[in-house]
């Protein structure tokens, strides 16, 4: 954000990212201010591609349009403008499973989320995506 303020002294533009979830993540939650937008996607029954894009559809209350499909993720995702906020921070809780059931598309998801830091980071917005159950993933400060 150009006015050098920020949803959270931790959320800032040079932390765009995905992370494992931090232990102290219910910390990190209650000191993001009201300007940021928290969400968090149930993974927990997340069987399949289909499963998937509906729990993001679901709890970002994707337009009427939402193609169902990585493309219309990641342009979603990177878009917003229906839920406008000075910060985004995104959990996927109980990711376990899903990553298990969905193999290479996992790996896909994570993609596109990465890239959708990238492109938040260059509007200097802070997005930080932070999974559970991912210790693959760098961890979050």
């Amino acid at each position: 954000m150009k006015d050098g303020t920020h949803a959270h002294p931790l959320l800032n533009p040079a932390l765009c990212g995905v992370y494992r979830t931090p232990a102290h993540v219910e910390a990190v939650r209650h000191a993001v201010t009201s300007d940021a937008l928290w969400v968090e996607v149930d993974a927990s029954r997340v069987r399949s591609k289909s499963d998937l894009l509906d729990a993001f559809a679901a709890v970002l209350g994707f337009p009427c349009g939402f193609g169902r499909n990585w493309d219309a993720l990641a342009d979603a995702l990177q878009d917003l403008s229906w839920r406008p906020a000075k910060a985004y921070v995104l959990r996927v809780r109980e990711a376990a499973g899903a990553a298990r059931a969905l193999g290479l598309e996992w790996a896909t998801l994570i993609e596109i989320l990465s890239q959708t830091a990238l492109y938040w980071k260059s509007k200097e917005t802070p997005f930080v995506a932070f999974i559970d159950d991912a210790a693959e993933l760098p961890p979050w400060i």
